[in-house]
């Protein structure tokens, strides 16, 4: 045993020299106690522990020897291998935040429209329309030219499917063939850069981590029916000091039903090969850079005079874009888009047949966000424009001034291309503008999802104070409106959460506050509350006439006076909302929270109930008279 614990000395020294003293000593006479008992075991037990030893060790080797551990960890379908592919995206997909093309694509119901845009130019995957450029209010001129390169993997079993992360503004294509050593795959990340709105980009990427090689087949079909236009090879430098070959087409664009035409200029990275053979264990990306230049629409000389100016910027833009590095380009316009998203909206989910949920609000604010510019993150924009516009987001002049937009159908139509998106975009700009929100909407994409934000809770702003206009009544489900811009450095939360006693509750906070703000229920008959920064809960009233719910602002002596200016004939509590609807949206039935199954097996034992009892009473009183009468029959 002693000479055991010699030979340890060692591996004490080196594994516990930064204990403690008092730790290296338990820490040795546990060992000395365990060593002691394997020196009083007799033979047998020795041998049968060293086998146990043995196997043991053999049981966690044996994989890394042979690689089995890997191989066993393999996909062993091609489904499998698409499937491990979206793993990374789950949480987004859970969450409403990423959307799969054929997520709810079945008889009679529509798919996602995998799409992407920045206010100047959107394309979507699997599209048979082209690209698609401004006019009047939405990304609605279709330009006969398809910028996006098609990979096609020559193998029978392909599976792929096309994503949409609104988050990041970022649209996916993944495609995946299984081999019989693992799995290949082949994606496409796309976007329409935020910060550069004339770059739409298109980065492939083909992962063969297999023993066996591959070709893929990539079709570049730019131009294609577009009556008039040109198309010529140029050259530059990448990034990378590598020679890059693209192509500039340049046109003219004819608007339906006008007389006026748009000029267009747009260059496309060319790829070198158009079949690649993927050799095994081996990677390869590809960075793919269109820029689009375009003007107002003008008369057809005015247009033709432009395009050598246009085919000018696309060459200059072409050379800069090419010198920045792949990941800067993505990075810069995920942040512009996380940057977007700060203020946002959420509603409880409701199981509720043919309701608006969350999933088809995100969609709808991310077409209508995608067809509008962003000038306070677009690079070209001047200190001067950017201030202007600051102004407008921070004091908002009667924004918004109209109806409870959750309810209005036309405004959460499920798009099903390019054209049905512009139709919806069109038709929010309109309310919008229609509705006190001109200024905002013409601030960009941060000024209409701010107006967007307050028409989903008819949240009216006036000269001196922010009003909630919600009817109690349709409280049914909880509410969140997320960092409302409200003066220079304050962003105002209200959330509306429905108790377990069916009645709504108001709350509110502030997430930053560059000076005091007040608030106030229905009617204001209560002294003004002061927000902080922690949740503040207010009551929900209902007055006849009906009026707003709720009243924010900075100025204390307004709120004060504000209970003489409104002229209501009574203020009471709202009552408890009705049972039956809120159990409609929880459970998806009037029944609460038991399953439709069991009322109908509870109404199925009533009427077994009825008929035995039914047949008990014929039994007893039908037949038993049938029986005595034969008896005392003559």
């Amino acid at each position: 045993m002693k000479n055991g614990l010699s030979l340890l000395k060692p591996l004490f020294s080196c594994c516990l020299g930064s204990l403690p003293k008092t730790t290296q000593m338990w820490v040795r006479s546990r060992l000395q106690s365990a060593v002691s008992s394997v020196s009083s075991l007799n033979r047998s037990r020795k041998i049968v522990l060293l086998v146990l030893i043995v196997l043991a060790l053999l049981y966690y080797l044996v994989p890394y020897l042979f690689d089995t551990k890997h191989k066993y960890n393999q996909p062993e379908s091609v489904e499998e291998c698409l499937q491990e592919r979206l793993s990374e995206f789950q949480n987004a997909i859970g969450s409403g935040d990423a959307f799969l093309q054929d997520e709810g694509a079945q008889a009679g119901e529509s798919f996602n429209v995998i799409y992407v845009g920045n206010g100047r130019m959107a394309a979507a995957l699997n599209s048979a329309n082209g690209l698609f450029i401004r006019l009047n209010r939405a990304l609605s001129l279709p330009v006969k030219y398809w910028p996006l390169a098609v990979s096609t993997i020559k193998k029978e079993k392909v599976l792929e499917t096309n994503m949409l992360d609104i988050r990041s503004g970022l649209a996916y294509k993944l495609q995946a063939i299984r081999n019989p050593s693992g799995c290949v795959n082949v994606g496409s990340q796309v976007y329409a850069h935020r910060s550069r709105p004339s770059y739409l980009v298109q980065d492939i990427r083909i992962q063969n981590p297999t023993k066996y090689s591959l070709q893929v087949e990539f079709d570049q079909v730019g131009a294609s029916g577009w009556t008039g236009a040109t198309t010529e090879m140029k050259q530059v430098s990448s990034q990378s000091g590598t020679s890059v070959q693209y192509r500039v087409t340049r046109g003219i664009i004819e608007i339906p039903d006008s007389d006026s035409v748009v000029a267009a200029a747009i260059g496309s990275v060319v790829l070198k090969q158009s079949v690649l053979t993927v050799l095994p264990d081996s990677t390869h990306n590809f960075h793919l850079l269109t820029v689009v230049h375009y003007t107002k629409p003008s008369l057809r000389a005015e247009a033709e005079a432009a395009l050598p100016g246009l085919a000018a910027q696309v060459e200059q833009d072409m050379a800069k874009g090419l010198g920045y590095a792949d990941k800067h380009l993505r990075q810069q316009h995920a942040r512009v888009w996380g940057k977007l998203w700060e203020s946002g909206f959420r509603i409880s989910h409701s199981k509720a047949s043919g309701v608006l949920n969350g999933d088809r609000i995100n969609r709808t604010l991310y077409y209508v966000l995608s067809n509008v510019p962003a000038p306070m993150h677009d690079l070209s924009t001047s200190k001067k424009d950017r201030q202007a516009i600051e102004k407008v987001l921070y004091y908002p002049d009667r924004c918004y001034q109209g109806h409870y937009t959750l309810d209005a159908d036309t405004l959460w139509v499920e798009p099903e291309d390019e054209d049905e998106i512009a139709r919806v975009v069109t038709t929010w700009m309109i309310t919008l503008e229609k509705h006190g929100c001109e200024f905002m909407v013409q601030a960009g994409a941060e000024g209409v999802l701010q107006a967007i934000i307050l028409s989903l809770g008819a949240l009216h702003f006036h000269n001196q104070h922010l009003e909630l206009n919600m009817d109690p009544r349709n409280l049914h489900r909880d509410f969140f409106f997320r960092r409302i811009n409200y003066g220079n450095n304050t962003h105002v939360n209200i959330s509306v959460e429905v108790g377990t006693d069916n009645k709504a509750s108001m709350f509110v906070s502030l997430d930053r506050n560059d000076k005091p703000y007040y608030a106030c229920d229905a009617g204001c008959l209560d002294a003004p509350a002061e927000l902080t920064n922690k949740w503040q809960k207010f009551p929900v009233k209902l007055t006849e006439p009906l009026t707003g719910i709720l009243y924010i602002t900075a100025d204390k002596q307004h709120m004060e006076e504000l209970k003489h200016s409104i002229h209501v004939k009574e203020i009471v509590e709202a009552p408890a909302l009705e049972h039956h609807v809120i159990a409609l949206h929880k459970h998806g039935h009037h029944f609460g929270g038991l399953p439709t199954l069991f009322w109908v097996s509870i109404a199925f034992l009533i009427v077994i109930f009825h008929m035995f009892l039914f047949k008990l009473i014929y039994n007893e009183y039908c037949q038993g008279q049938d029986r005595y009468r034969s008896r005392y029959n003559l």
